[in-house]
């Protein structure tokens, strides 16, 4: 049986949430031109 390497690399992260991102809007019908990450507001969650 063969083993695989299912560590999660901050490049796989990466990797795997523009993934998600651009997945996503192609579901609902948009294009992904760029990703920005902000950090949440950590009183309301919401970005900054």
């Amino acid at each position: 049986m063969p083993k695989f390497d299912m560590e999660v690399t901050d490049e796989r992260f990466e990797y795997i949430k523009n993934l998600l991102v651009r997945l996503y809007a192609d579901q609902i019908g948009m294009e992904v031109n760029s990703i920005r990450v902000r950090p949440a507001d950590q009183k309301t969650k919401e970005p900054v």
